[in-house]
C-alpha cells in the first residue's frame, strides 16, 4: 500500500490556487472537446479535473509510471521548471476527458 502513498509537502494558498486553477482549465478544456451540457459551470470543471487527475494519477501510480520524467526527457528550455505542473495539466485533462466521455449521454 506505500506504493499508493501520497505525498504532501509545500502547500500554501498561492499552490492551491495554481492548482484550482490547472484543474478547471483541464476541466474546461475536456468539456469544450466533448461537447454536452455544462454541470455547475467552473465549479464542475474543477469537479471534473479534480477527480481525473485522482483517478488517472492513482492509475500511473500502481503502475509505477510517471509523466513528469517523460515531459522532462524533453529539453523545454525555460519550461523545466513547470515540469510538475505540465504533468498535472495532463493527467487532469486526460482523466476529465475520460470522466466527459463516459458521462455524455447523461448531461446530453
Amino acid at each position: 500500500m506505500d506504493k499508493l502513498a501520497i505525498e504532501y509537502s509545500g502547500m500554501n494558498l498561492g499552490v492551491l490556487a495554481l492548482w484550482i486553477f490547472v484543474l478547471t482549465l483541464a476541466g474546461f478544456a475536456a468539456r469544450k472537446i466533448v461537447r454536452g451540457r455544462s454541470l455547475l459551470g467552473f465549479l464542475g470543471d474543477a469537479g471534473f479535473g479534480l477527480l481525473g487527475v485522482f483517478l488517472v494519477g492513482t492509475l500511473l501510480k500502481a503502475f509505477e509510471m510517471s509523466l513528469t520524467t517523460w515531459i522532462a526527457s524533453f529539453d523545454l528550455g525555460p519550461l523545466n521548471d513547470v515540469t510538475r505542473w505540465l504533468d498535472i495539466l495532463l493527467v487532469a485533462f486526460i482523466g476529465a476527458l475520460a470522466l466527459r466521455a463516459v458521462l455524455r449521454p447523461i448531461t446530453k
